[in-house]
């Protein structure tokens, strides 16, 4: 990765600080079962809010947005879900492909290894995201497609359940769980540009009661890339145990890990002065190295322990605790972009190593209650987030590397590399040490014959953070025997973050809502003096409505939004590694969303989105008006697939869709853009039984066309990424 400017108390080596997050999703769908019986031969459901109506594409409960099992036609917000249907059927294997399936949800930049998103507009953070409801960040590849069950995505802030968190909304990745029947799938896939990725996945009771469960999940992958010195070869394994000792009591243990190697610095192509687009390159150009792979490659070596307990006291009540804990290893290398001077780009070597840990929890006690005429579904939770990263390198001032981007000459920057690794070996040029806690109260009340469902809550939180930083003064002086210390603090305390919503259901498969909520995040950082930048602040409005079709199996929604950002930070043209407010970002649109199973054939995933995100205040840097870097206004996607015998072990698939983006700015001051697109996808797959075994084959083929097309490039510097050319993907696998 290169480095950019510091934002949201970051520079590109390390990341913010947000909140943990929970959510009563954080299950796969269990069916309902036999805990094994108390003496009266009692039965109790253990079942995730997703397990209802699940159809095909079709998902019409999610607790994301209220931590309560709450259907979505009851959820004063916009609330989508990607199932893992979708998933197997497009092959995607990065979040990043993912989340392309819903409104609203943009790349922030392509070829960055963490996953970033702008949501509404505006950025979802440094590698920003939830696992299980609970917050990670600054994670290279968080999590893996393999382990994934389902990707919900809620729209707008959602500081009240979530506390310190970007307003654009946030990604939850739920993962899966074990299930009480076995099974077993291997699949081997392979495809364009070398891939080979093979997965194994196994599940069911360890003893006959069903008392425990466990799931054990592994997979390798190994690719090149469609840019020139391109590869990663990586592996990660999981194990998961779920334990129920009793009718009333559920605990799940969770273990995940990485091992990555990368090389990934991507196809930077640098903006044409002339015709304010990026210039017209082989899409296989890159501003790396060979020597990268062989000699400084990206390592990550990363472990995750998590666990969750459920205790109900009754089929009313019931208290869930969630933790968390990431122990992250990074060591980075890379070449920046350092400059243009219209032949050559002037590359800027960097080396570091990134020590992380992060650890979440929090206690949610939820339960149902009547008075009067009024319903209560009642939540009231306490959450902590605690993180702190180390990085030791050199700052990356080094910008003699030149390369001419018409005839580029490779294999020049070893000795550099080696030089910066040199200097930098021992040098701590960042340290962060955060805390969060944070308390709320939510209560859903229905009334009016179940017509009527308003939702009050509200949350107070505090943060407690510590940096230090050579990037910005007082640090620089130190180099090259920067320690780090002192950590200066900053601490905040946030005002009281409301949230209101309504809604009325014309009937029972209609709903009319609207909502108002207000947000913080995390503080933005230093400015190129030294000072603390305030945090950012959020408000929005929201208005929608959501339609059930076909007995359920189809869910369309329309939302209309006002969302406001405030402290909103830009780079600092004076000052490289340090930013500066630009004041206040506008977001206003309308998203549109549908999915489900039309009939027993046909499946569908569709968007559209219309956002106008504009500068309304940027302390009187001339760029009031101008659209904001990187948001195309008009966004499109569909995704069909016909299975010719539904439910049945022999049959074929079809897919097919497309994805359309309008033209997006470079940058704030709107000197350079880049062009809009469409491209195509198809799929097709044929499944059988061979010894009684199931075996599906599948064949899927992106960008159709071979549209060639620029990705977003983050708004830091006047250079896009290509967007990946015409890539053939096969599947092969077997399921016990």
């Amino acid at each position: 990765m290169t480095r950019t400017t510091l934002s949201h108390g970051v520079s590109a080596y390390a990341l913010g600080i947000g909140i943990l997050t929970t959510a009563a999703s954080a299950q796969e769908a269990l069916p309902t079962i036999d805990i094994g019986s108390s003496s009266a031969g009692s039965r109790m459901t253990i079942s995730s809010p997703a397990s209802a109506n699940q159809t095909g594409y079709a998902r019409t409960t999610s607790s994301a947005a209220t931590k309560t099992e709450t259907k979505l036609l009851d959820t004063p917000q916009s609330v989508q879900i990607i199932p893992h249907e979708v998933i197997e059927d497009k092959q995607a294997i990065s979040l990043q492909e993912i989340v392309q399936n819903v409104s609203g949800v943009q790349l922030e930049n392509s070829s960055n290894p963490y996953d970033q998103f702008l949501i509404r507009g505006f950025s979802n953070g440094y590698g920003r995201i939830n696992r299980n409801g609970l917050r990670m960040e600054g994670l290279i590849g968080a999590t893996e497609a393999a382990f994934t069950d389902r990707v919900e995505i809620v729209k707008g802030p959602n500081s009240m359940l979530y506390g310190r968190i970007e307003p654009g909304g946030l990604v939850n990745v739920v993962t899966k769980r074990p299930q009480e029947t076995f099974s077993a799938n291997v699949s081997e896939q392979f495809g364009s540009w070398g891939l080979s990725r093979t997965v194994a996945d196994a599940t069911g009771p360890v003893d006959d009661e069903k008392s425990v469960l466990y799931r054990l999940m592994a997979v390798y992958d190994r690719a090149d890339s469609f840019v020139n010195f391109d590869h990663r070869d990586n592996g990660a394994a999981a194990l998961f145990l779920t334990f129920r000792p009793t009718e009333r009591f559920e605990a799940n243990v969770q273990f995940e890990h990485y091992q990555k190697k990368i090389a990934s610095d991507g196809s930077w192509i640098p903006v044409d002065a002339r015709t304010g687009r990026p210039f017209v390159l082989p899409r296989s150009f890159s501003m790396a190295d060979p020597s990268k792979w062989s000699d400084f490659p990206t390592v990550v070596h990363r472990t995750i322990y998590a666990f969750d307990w459920t205790y109900k006291f009754d089929e009313d009540w019931k208290i869930v605790n969630r933790f968390n804990y990431v122990d992250n290893d990074e060591n980075q290398n890379g070449l920046g972009f350092g400059g243009f001077d219209g032949v050559n780009i002037y590359r800027t070597p960097w080396m570091g190593n990134i020590k992380r840990a992060m650890l979440s929890a929090n206690l949610d006690v939820t339960g149902k209650t009547t008075t009067g005429p009024f319903d209560h579904n009642l939540l009231v939770g306490a959450d902590w987030f605690s993180y702190q990263d180390d990085l030791l390198n050199s700052p990356s001032s080094y910008d003699g590397l030149p390369l001419n981007i018409f005839a580029p000459a490779y294999g020049n920057v070893s000795a550099a590399w080696r030089l910066v690794a040199d200097s930098g070996r021992s040098n701590v040029t960042w340290r962060t040490r955060s805390k969060n806690f944070g308390v709320y109260a939510q209560d859903q009340i229905s009334f009016w014959d179940d017509r009527v469902h308003l939702l009050l809550g509200g949350r107070w939180d505090t943060a407690d953070q510590h940096f230090a930083t050579v990037y910005g003064d007082p640090f620089a002086s130190c180099y090259p025997y920067c320690t780090g210390y002192p950590l200066k603090r900053y601490a905040d305390t946030t005002p009281l973050s409301p949230r209101a919503g309504l809604v009325f259901k014309v009937d029972e498969t209609t709903s009319l809502y609207g909502s108002y909520v207000r947000s913080s995040g995390t503080n933005n950082g230093y400015t190129s003096d030294g000072s603390v930048i305030p945090p950012e602040r959020g408000l929005q409005w929201e208005v929608g409505a959501k339609k059930q079709f076909f007995d359920g199996r189809v869910m369309a929604s329309v939302a209309l939004f006002d969302l406001r950002k405030k402290n909103v930070l830009q780079a600092d043209p004076l000052r490289p590694g340090v930013s500066v407010p630009v004041g206040e970002v506008t977001s206003r649109g309308v998203e549109f969303d549908i999915s489900g199973q039309i009939t027993d054939n046909l499946n569908v995933i569709a968007s559209y989105t219309f956002d106008s995100v504009k500068i309304t205040n940027d302390n009187n840097n001339g760029n009031v008006g101008k659209r904001y870097y990187g948001v195309a206004p008009n966004v499109a996607n569909l995704w069909a697939k016909w299975d010719t015998a539904p439910g049945a072990a022999e049959g074929w698939e079809f897919g097919g869709g497309f994805y359309a983006m309008d033209n997006r700015w470079g940058d704030n001051a709107n000197s350079w853009f880049m062009p809009g697109y469409i491209k195509f996808d198809a799929m097709g797959a044929y499944r059988t039984t061979l010894f009684g075994h199931g075996v599906t084959v599948r064949l899927n083929v992106k960008n159709l066309t071979d549209r060639r097309y620029f990705t977003n490039a983050g708004g830091w510097v006047p250079a896009a990424q290509y967007g990946q050319p015409r890539t053939f993907m096969g599947e092969i696998a077997f399921k016990w």
